[in-house]
């Protein structure tokens, strides 16, 4: 098979990425909903909200494969074209780029596909320093419940926040979807909902040390119930 001694790389991320976040790793900081002792129906499980009540769901995505980027090294970047560094690639020093220094996938004018603004071209816009840009773009999420019958749920609420830390510095939260009702309905339903929020402005996450975190809030009618199934994360990637 194949081999090199050097490092595939990309830069068009995939736009296909999907995480589904089970409703058991949710945990409900209010500590109210239950849980079912056996898995009554094949193939569901489900935290429940009881009436009249508020669940506040919150899930560390941990499973996502974040990725903060690779300064280029003499040994395994073998395209020796030279920069201000020395060194045939992105590093530390300002200005220093790959070997197209084009913007990549994640960029709103992705060099690789015209039509291409002028403004935005290499020789009028200059290129772009650094290393190519890698990891997780969360692009939307969707939020998979049930209202029972009886009555509607009061309210439902979704936030997805990106919080990073550094030594001895307040943590910096970030708001990739802002918690509110962002269009989440809250009818009866014989079968669950599934409903796609969107990420505002998606970006790759690259800054290190950094956590992503699902916030999601339900409260049942005074007579009514709601089955709580968990989450997908849908994402662009890019780990070549």
């Amino acid at each position: 098979m194949p081999d090199t001694a050097g490092r595939w790389t990309s830069s068009t991320s995939y736009p296909d990425l999907q995480i589904f976040v089970g409703a058991l790793k949710f945990k409900d900081l209010a500590g109210l909903a239950t849980t079912p002792a056996t898995i009554a129906t094949p193939g569901l499980l489900w935290q429940l909200v009881p009436a009249g009540d508020t669940c506040i769901f919150a899930a560390q995505l941990d499973e996502l494969l974040l990725r903060s980027g690779v300064y280029a090294t003499a040994a395994y970047t073998q395209r020796q074209f030279g920069t201000a560094a020395s060194v045939p690639g992105p590093s530390s020093v300002s200005g220093t780029s790959g070997p197209l220094s084009l913007p990549g996938s994640g960029s709103p004018n992705y060099q690789g596909f015209p039509p291409i603004p002028g403004a935005s071209m290499a020789t009028l816009a200059g290129p772009v320093s650094g290393p190519s840009v890698k990891g997780i773009q969360i692009d939307s999420t969707d939020v998979i419940y049930q209202v029972l019958a009886d009555a509607t749920a009061v309210a439902a609420t979704v936030g997805l926040t990106k919080t990073t830390f550094s030594n001895l510095a307040a943590p910096v939260v970030t708001n990739l979807i802002a918690l509110g009702a962002n269009g989440l309905p809250v009818v009866i339903g014989a079968q669950p909902q599934v409903t796609n929020v969107a990420v505002a402005s998606p970006a790759m996450i690259q800054a290190a040390d950094t956590e992503v975190l699902l916030n999601i809030n339900l409260t049942g009618g005074t007579a009514g119930t709601i089955k709580f199934f968990g989450a997908v994360i849908k994402a662009h990637y890019n780990f070549n």
